[in-house]
């Protein structure tokens, strides 16, 4: 008997006028997790899974499918042979839920679990620092995130280092790549640690809904910033970090300070002073020739009421009208003297200097040690300054 011999068309077409003609296969229904869930010119496309089993579905006309990754679904269809892959898939009419899918069965009860032992409570986050001059980056060293933040930052505060721990942040290895860069920075000298992914599906975003992963943001040392995912997703990360960032630009936003900003409220600072001290000065001034304005008038009102009065006691209160004078000219040159002495250049002129570090004023000889490298203001200029030896009084 000879072999029956077809090409692959021909096999293709054969296997699909077989389920074409099986009727029981042109309304059946099948449920499983959706997984890899997209939409692409108004049609959804997914998988849906279950016990390791897998079968490509289409749902058309679907925009507004209400389903995502991670949903347990009823399906109501048939199945379809497309000659020309050869390939097998499942065509919804309809869509229902049926019940949770097993991956986020599993993400709740981990949530619950370690919710009840308190390692989301808000009395153990930690406090960002308002001037971090140093921000740790735990993400992919490739895309979109790592440019994001780079930009943003740069964008905010030229003067802030960024430090970047590469990691793949999906897929077998990401969870103990992710954990290392905690540890590295928490040994290092960052002030704050973003970890940071873009979107993707349920099972995408699965290394930052490890219970390895939640504890170790939760012992961290430094405070964490969790960028995970899009707006509306939310990772068992988010719940533990110190602070949730709905996308990696918006960590950024929190992470670095805006250098700008600083020095516009120092400029304002500075000059609120200076107005005020002309304002002070322009009042006292005035209130002083008010004053020796009522003075004279009254001397002159004396003197011509007493203009019969002896020579003595012309003089008399001629020296009595000259002392008040002087008291005020003396008092005034004395306020004058007082409000000079409070004008900060004045005061750096006097020999003073203001030493910052980092942009950060030095206050006491205890926040130096030798060798740092200081920064001078002096009323006419500016100049760097090593540390060589320090003493406490």
């Amino acid at each position: 008997m000879d072999k029956l011999k077809l090409n692959i068309t021909q096999l293709n077409t054969l296997v699909k006028r077989i389920i074409d003609a099986e009727e029981f296969l042109q309304t059946i229904s099948v449920y499983g997790e959706v997984s890899n869930f997209k939409i692409s010119a108004g049609n959804a496309y997914f998988d849906i899974k279950e016990n390791g089993a897998q079968l490509a579905c289409i749902k058309f006309g679907a925009s507004n499918l209400d389903i995502k990754n991670g949903d347990m679904v009823l399906l109501t269809g048939r199945l379809n042979y497309y000659v020309k892959t050869g390939r097998l898939s499942y065509v919804a009419n309809i869509i229902e839920p049926y019940g949770i899918g097993e991956l986020y069965k599993q993400y709740l009860a981990l949530k619950e679990k370690l919710a009840t032992e308190g390692l989301f409570d808000e009395r153990y986050k930690k406090q960002l620092p308002k001037f971090a001059n140093k921000v740790g980056v735990v993400t992919s060293e490739t895309g979109a995130v790592i440019r994001d933040i780079v930009h943003v930052a740069k964008k905010k505060n030229p003067f802030t280092d960024i430090i970047v721990y590469p990691a793949r942040v999906q897929g077998i290895g990401a969870e103990a790549e992710i954990i290392a860069g905690l540890k590295y920075f928490e040994e290092s000298d960052v002030d704050v640690v973003i970890i940071a992914r873009g979107g993707g599906s349920f099972e995408d975003l699965s290394p930052f809904n490890t219970e390895s992963l939640v504890r170790q943001i939760f012992m961290c040392k430094k405070p964490v910033i969790s960028a995970v995912g899009h707006e509306t997703d939310f990772s068992l990360s988010d719940f533990v970090s110190d602070m949730r960032a709905p996308t990696p630009s918006v960590a950024a936003e929190i992470a670095f300070y805006d250098y700008n900003k600083i020095i516009a409220d120092i400029n304002s600072y500075i000059n609120s002073i200076f107005d005020s001290s002309h304002n002070f000065i322009k009042n006292k001034t005035s209130q002083l020739l008010e004053n020796n304005n009522i003075v004279l008038q009254s001397l002159t009102n004396i003197k011509n009421k007493e203009n019969n009065k002896l020579e003595g006691s012309i003089t008399q209160v001629q020296n009595a009208f000259q002392n008040i004078i002087n008291n005020n000219k003396f008092n005034l040159e004395k306020t004058m003297l007082v409000i000079e002495k409070s004008n900060p250049l004045n005061i750096l002129k006097q020999g003073y200097a203001m030493a910052k570090r980092n942009g950060e004023t030095i206050s006491s000889v205890n926040n130096i040690q030798n060798g740092d490298i200081i920064d001078l203001t002096f009323s006419d200029g500016y100049a760097k300054a090593q540390i060589i030896n320090k003493e406490n009084k």
